[in-house]
């Protein structure tokens, strides 16, 4: 998390994100789900803990929809709509995170962190990490439902934040976690598009686009999980 405290960051992003600011809406949210895994290893008190979860909780309704927005846009594009309503789209979009921003609530302090964990408890939570990665995995012949997906890459950034307590994550597991994350986007743009009244005239087109994205995106994951299983301990 770098030389500057966790609490002392969350101040400055607190007050950023509290004026709209988008990236630091996220890396508030990341910095939270960061001290969170270090909070959990360095056994912070459980009712120290729940500040750096409320932070990460209030912050994600406002991240996705900034997340969201720019995939709605680049997905109608694709399928050539007129720049025109794009930005039409765009507008009700922005409209929306208005609201969403007046509803932002974030606790004016967070503990502090503990100190690193040592070596042993380090490799206990690691080894507990790397076998929720190991249980979730998909399976790869039969329907995998969209939960066993997010399910798998919850574990996945769990352990690589676990990991990244005491060393860097290798390559294959950052690759894999882009991949995962570029077919959670694609689900997320199947399930808005069946639901969001301001998508309604876009839908056929905008299911097969996120249907496509979603299959491609599962397949090279599943390529890239072959070279980092192994490696887990």
């Amino acid at each position: 998390m770098g030389s500057v405290p966790a609490h002392r960051q969350y101040r400055d992003l607190r007050a950023l994100a509290l004026q709209g600011d988008e990236k630091a809406v996220h890396q508030l949210r990341k910095l939270a789900r960061t001290a969170e895994t270090h909070a959990r290893v360095g056994e912070l008190r459980k009712r120290e803990r729940r500040a750096w979860q409320e932070v990460r909780r209030a912050a994600s309704a406002l991240r996705d929809h900034d997340v969201t927005g720019p995939l709605i846009q680049q997905a109608l594009r694709t399928m050539d709509v007129p720049e025109e309503e794009v930005q039409a789209f765009a507008q009700a979009w922005s409209a929306r995170r208005v609201k969403l921003l007046g509803e932002l609530i974030l606790p004016e302090r967070v503990p502090r962190l503990p100190e690193a964990p040592g070596s042993k408890r380090w490799e206990r939570f690691l080894a507990v990490e790397a076998a929720r990665v190991q249980a979730t995995v998909p399976p790869r012949d039969g329907r995998v439902r969209a939960e066993e997906w997010h399910d798998w890459r919850k574990a996945l950034k769990r352990y690589r934040a676990v990991l990244e307590l005491r060393q860097r994550s290798p390559e294959a597991l950052v690759t894999l976690l882009n991949l995962l994350g570029e077919a959670q986007d694609a689900q997320t743009l199947l399930e808005l598009a069946g639901r969001e009244p301001l998508l309604a005239a876009y839908r056929p087109g905008l299911v097969r686009a996120a249907q496509l994205q979603r299959r491609l995106a599962r397949q090279a994951a599943w390529q890239q999980w072959g070279s980092l299983a192994e490696e887990l301990p």
